[in-house]
């Protein structure tokens, strides 16, 4: 590939990129939305792992018909209709915030908004993947999450000083108007986006083969030729992210109230007991509130999350990709286990360590699962896509599980499970890709 092939795609990359940055934002804050509605809607915990069905819930319904869209219009025009939707989605928050003011009216909104989200993520991925060398793949999607990782940074620091920055007393018409706010920002910075991918071409997207630059190669096995349920890699790899997104969204969803809990409590006589570093922590960041302390724990480990993402693409010049997923799925799996045994005063701080061992596990799965597809690429996407219906289903069964025994901690098994899979798939990666091509 020559100097002048190059630039075209590294322009694409960082106008892509740029997507992974606004997805990101959505999704870390739901983290803050859970504990949010838990207070001023009094919900339960089980409850509140509604919003993240509702949000994943869309990716499960919109992923496929968003992967035929994308193979009539291509991936340009899908990532314009998503962002349209995803807009749409964001404004909603008004009518919701300021005239319904129910939980089912915030849920009609995020539904919205992550049917968009489903159609640009559909599109944007595998984009990412086949915008170069396939064996660079893994990493290069892993440097495009990276930029959904600083909005992982951000959005939990706008949550705890924006959504828990005013007193409880406050009043829950404050708290819907704190809410509001950002979302209609947010509106209005994806409809700028919008003008922006209206105004470029980006180069190559639109082709039958579903891969541009250097994304296949002539002694690639024709995996393409293949069904898709026939390929070893792939199938292994939709499971896989099933389980994972299962595992994230579930510690994402109830990292804060975990925090809280083992954070503080209280003594026989109902004294409250804070953690030491809590409390100076809260000190040095004038929380207002606890729950705006425990989001800025939130910011220190979407700051680990960030190194991770960052630091993945190159990792993998030293380590195959396969080989790094099993060794961050096995030492995710060390970390839950210690915030399983429920150490008061001391696991919520190994918790954030959790987010440095996820961090390349989406991108890693997802172009994995990927390899040698060609025209097969934007529909397998769209499966993989589907797959984040996982993170549907884990937060109201974790929620139903710390309710019914009065613990976050024994919820953190269902991650468990989610962390143990990437790690066994890593191991076994080399035999299915093997099995995938012997069928070809």
């Amino acid at each position: 590939m020559t100097k002048s092939d190059r630039n075209p795609l590294r322009f694409a990359f960082l106008m892509v990129a740029s997507l992974f940055f606004i997805w990101g934002f959505c999704h870390a804050m739901l983290d803050v939305l859970n504990k949010h509605f838990q207070d001023i809607l009094h919900v339960s915990k089980t409850q509140s792992g509604f919003i993240q069905t509702s949000v994943f819930g869309a990716y499960f319904l919109m992923a496929l018909p968003s992967a035929l869209l994308i193979r009539r219009i291509g991936y340009q025009r899908g990532i314009l209709v998503g962002l349209a939707v995803l807009a749409i989605g964001a404004f909603l928050f008004i009518p919701a915030g300021l005239v319904f003011k129910t939980f089912w009216s915030f849920l009609l909104a995020l539904f919205v908004l992550s049917s968009g989200l489903a159609c640009i993520e559909t599109a944007a991925n595998p984009y990412v993947t086949v915008l170069g060398p396939k064996d660079a793949a893994a990493g290069r999607l892993s440097t495009a999450q990276a930029f959904n990782s600083v909005a992982y940074i951000i959005a939990p620091t706008v949550g705890g000083a924006f959504i828990f920055g005013q007193p409880q007393q406050a009043g829950a018409a404050a708290d819907f108007h704190s809410l509001v706010v950002p979302y209609v920002v947010l509106g209005c910075v994806v409809l700028l986006v919008f003008g922006a991918f209206s105004l470029v071409k980006l180069p190559g997207i639109d082709g039958e083969s579903g891969e541009s630059g250097e994304a296949a190669g002539a002694d690639d096995p024709p995996l393409h030729r293949v069904p898709l349920l026939r390929q070893p890699h792939f199938v292994w790899g939709v499971g896989t992210q099933f389980l994972y997104v299962a595992a994230q969204v579930g510690v994402n969803a109830f990292a804060l109230n975990y925090i809280l809990e083992n954070a503080i409590t209280r003594d026989a006589s109902g004294a409250v007991l804070t953690a030491p570093l809590f409390a100076w922590y809260a000190g040095i960041t004038n929380a207002a509130r606890p729950e705006a302390t425990a989001a800025y724990v939130i910011t220190i480990a979407m700051v680990l999350y960030a190194v991770g993402r960052f630091s993945g693409a190159l990792i993998t010049r030293l380590i195959k990709p396969h080989l790094l997923l099993a060794l961050y799925g096995l030492l995710n799996s060390i970390v839950i286990l210690f915030v399983m045994a429920d150490i008061k005063h001391v696991s919520w701080m190994i918790l954030p360590l959790c987010w440095l061992f996820m961090s390349i596990m989406f991108p890693f799965i997802f172009a994995m699962s990927l390899r040698n597809l060609g025209p097969q690429t934007k529909l397998a996407a769209s499966f993989l896509i589907m797959s984040i219906v996982g993170g549907a289903i884990s937060p109201p069964l974790m929620g139903w599980l710390a309710d019914r025994y009065d613990s976050m901690a024994i919820c953190f098994v269902l991650p468990l499970a989610g962390f143990v899979a990437p790690a066994v798939y890593g191991l076994l990666y080399p035999r299915l890709l093997e099995k995938s091509a012997r069928a070809a």
